[in-house]
């Protein structure tokens, strides 16, 4: 059974820190080696050896929408007060991308099983077995 509880962050930075020490421990306890690269110039969070190969993975959190469903967007975003810019990952950026939801579920997805590359709402039916 999975509860919704109101997170108290503060902005959009404090959600991603959450969804990354998810997807950090989730990984860990799956038997994965997690590394972190050095600063956020990468399109990818983090990687995790599977003993065989690396794989680099982007971390989302999705939070709860007006209809109840849980949507992430799938771009980069950035800017300051006078510039704002958003851009869309490309095919080679990760090769898998981690949804940490606001009801607590999580999510792993290869990167080039997802058709929608601008915003998924991840609790969709057809996301249900990238459950971990």
């Amino acid at each position: 059974m999975y509860y919704t509880v109101t997170m108290n962050f503060k902005n959009t930075k404090q959600k991603g820190s959450y969804a990354l020490a998810q997807c950090i421990a989730k990984l860990y306890s799956l038997g994965y080696e997690v590394l972190l690269p050095v600063g956020d110039r990468q399109p990818y969070d983090l990687v995790f050896d599977d003993g065989k190969h690396l794989y680099k993975v982007q971390v989302k959190y999705a939070g709860l929408y007006k209809n109840g469903r849980c949507k992430v967007g799938l771009r980069i975003t950035g800017g300051n007060q006078s510039y704002n810019y958003a851009k869309k990952y490309r095919d080679n950026d990760f090769d898998y991308l981690y949804v940490c939801t606001s009801s607590f579920k999580q999510y792993l997805i290869k990167w080039a099983e997802t058709k929608n590359r601008n915003e998924i709402t991840i609790e969709d039916p057809k996301y249900k077995k990238y459950l971990v």
